[in-house]
């Protein structure tokens, strides 16, 4: 074999081992992007509604021209009902609006509805929060005249305010529970007996507990490519 056919056959067997190595896969080759899922973000915003229920203990004082200091009762029941409201949250910060009716055992007490704000500071799951605005309360009161011993019914339906706070967290998605403390000035019901005008007012404390569903719930997950 001469000098060129030992050249020319190297050659072929070099051109032949550098294609099988590319044909073969690569060690080194660039891994595909990772993809960075995180978890849903929970948000306070929306609309929700709820039951609640809960204890209250009020007293009721009497005044007329001829006491020299008001007459007070105390009494106490369970109150319960149902809420309605909307929040919006922006960083921490909570906002937003609710309304509820309730019924109690708190005798001739009557029904009860409130609309109040609310405020708080939220915590991932957890909602620190105040709560105030109007009440309204429908009353109903029999005074006896130990002058003439006939009664004296009084019946209205006045507007007050209502103030307190108190705990929410969401358990689940789209369901959260709360315990909240409020009280409540009823307002003023004037009336007349047989002998001098008389008026009543009403001062409540109450402790609910409540439940509530998030038509909001938790936000979309947030996806990042690399």
């Amino acid at each position: 074999m001469n000098l060129k056919s030992l050249a020319a056959a190297l050659l072929v067997g070099v051109s032949s081992t550098a294609a099988m190595a590319a044909d073969l896969p690569s060690r080194h080759r660039a891994a595909p992007a990772p993809i960075i899922a995180q978890a849903p973000i929970f948000t306070w915003t929306g609309l929700y509604v709820g039951l609640q229920a809960g204890y209250a203990w009020d007293r009721v004082s009497v005044n007329n021209v001829f006491a020299a200091v008001p007459v007070n009762i105390s009494r106490n029941g369970f109150v319960g009902g149902a809420h309605v409201g909307y929040l919006y949250q922006t960083g921490p910060a909570v906002f937003g609006l609710e309304a509820d009716v309730e019924g109690t055992t708190i005798k001739n007490s009557g029904l009860r509805a409130s609309l109040r704000g609310r405020a708080g500071l939220a915590m991932d799951r957890a909602l620190f929060y105040v709560t105030g605005g109007a009440a309204l309360a429908n009353q109903n009161y029999t005074l006896w005249s130990p002058f003439t011993g006939f009664n004296t019914n009084a019946s209205a339906t006045k507007l007050g305010w209502t103030l307190g706070g108190g705990l929410e967290y969401a358990f689940a998605p789209n369901w959260s529970a709360r315990v909240e403390y409020r009280y409540s000035d009823f307002g003023k019901v004037d009336t007349a007996n047989f002998i001098a005008p008389a008026q009543i007012s009403r001062r409540e404390n109450a402790v609910r507990m409540g439940v509530s569903y998030h038509f909001g719930g938790s936000a979309g997950p947030v996806v990042a490519k690399y």
